[in-house]
């Protein structure tokens, strides 16, 4: 039988997740990641323990011996997998970003309803599971297939529809490592999916079965949460691939340093692409600099570094990404009601002494 881990301790539950206490509480099981926290040691695979939670409810707690996964709807053949089968499938390895859509809310004005993570609801891991369309091939996608609803073990609403060429494509994979360890709870274990340069949510947890449809999935979760809408309450778009962003890590926000030359450094990623360019900025963006770059993974992050003279007093910090595909950070995102994906440049505020 599966249990849940009780949320109503920050630190009991830090402790049962296997988390460093120094992450941000945000209620029920999210924890959000100061990027300093990876500093220096580790500058480009977040550690397990400090990677940022998210969680639309409650943590289960299923046993790998018992985990089964159901593929049915419009297949061939209605199957069930168990994670002794995905161990004897080809495997991959791969590094990728998972960033939450919400990522960011509280750069909106006013800020929108929802968990109220800063710039800190980010990481990069390495990855480790057999392809998705390596598995569905044992059940067959009949054709006419339009959406799969994965289906998560947290509680029976927690469905979310993935367009059928999303689920196909040679990247999107049945994950059941993480950082060379097993999948641990916290981060959906002991099977999640993984879609690449999606917003998190695509990528469900917990994952115990996927029904194939001949429509597109209608579902709470698709059709309400996850959508970007307007101002005027109108559904604009569904979450899927994330923006370009870019976030300084050093130095922190509201830091005293130095004026004169200091560096710059933090992480840019991009769910198009790689990031091709880092530029940041100390008089509002007048002028840029372009910083160094470390790190080539297409779907990982890419830390930069630069330096750049800061005058005496009161001042602000600017980081902008360009991707390969060209697209750049702007400078403000419009509104949305949920606050999803707001990749707008961010603006560090410090203090330059001397």
């Amino acid at each position: 039988m599966t249990r849940t881990i009780p949320l109503d301790d920050n630190a009991v539950l830090l402790r049962d997740l296997g988390k460093d206490g120094r992450l941000v509480p945000y209620g029920g099981a999210n924890f959000g990641m100061p990027l300093e926290l990876i500093e220096p040691e580790a500058p480009m695979i977040v550690p397990m323990e400090r990677f940022f939670v998210r969680s639309n409810g409650p943590v289960p707690v299923i046993d790998p011996a018992s985990w089964t996964l159901s593929i049915d709807g419009l297949v061939a053949r209605s199957v069930s997998v168990t994670l002794a089968d995905l161990h004897a499938m080809p495997r991959r390895t791969f590094t990728s970003m998972l960033e939450c859509a919400g990522n960011g809310r509280t750069m909106f004005e006013p800020r929108p309803v929802g968990t109220p993570w800063s710039l800190d609801a980010a990481g990069c891991a390495v990855w480790e599971g057999v392809r998705l369309v390596d598995v569905l091939e044992r059940a067959g996608v009949l054709p006419g297939a339009v959406d799969l609803v994965m289906q998560g073990g947290d509680f029976p609403e927690m469905q979310r529809g993935l367009p059928l060429a999303a689920a196909l494509d040679p990247e999107t994979t049945l994950v059941f490592a993480m950082n060379g360890e097993p999948l641990s709870v916290a981060h959906g274990g002991p099977v999640r999916l993984l879609v690449p340069g999606w917003a998190g949510i695509a990528s469900t947890k917990w994952l115990v079965g996927i029904t194939v449809l001949d429509r597109a999935f209608a579902g709470y979760w698709n059709a309400d949460q996850y959508v970007i809408w307007s101002a005027d309450q109108e559904p604009l778009r569904q979450v899927q691939q994330m923006p370009v962003r870019s976030v300084i890590s050093r130095p922190s926000e509201g830091a005293r340093v130095r004026a004169g030359a200091i560096e710059v450094a933090g992480y840019a990623w991009s769910g198009q692409g790689r990031v091709t360019l880092v530029e940041v900025s100390s008089d509002s963006g007048a002028t840029w600099t372009e910083a160094s770059l470390t790190g080539s993974e297409r779907r990982g992050w890419v830390r930069f570094a630069a330096t750049i003279e800061v005058p005496a007093g009161e001042g602000t910090l600017l980081a902008r990404a360009t991707d390969e595909r060209g697209l750049r950070q702007p400078m403000a995102v419009d509104w949305n009601l949920k606050g999803y994906q707001n990749n707008s440049v961010q603006r560090l505020r410090l203090t330059a002494e001397g």
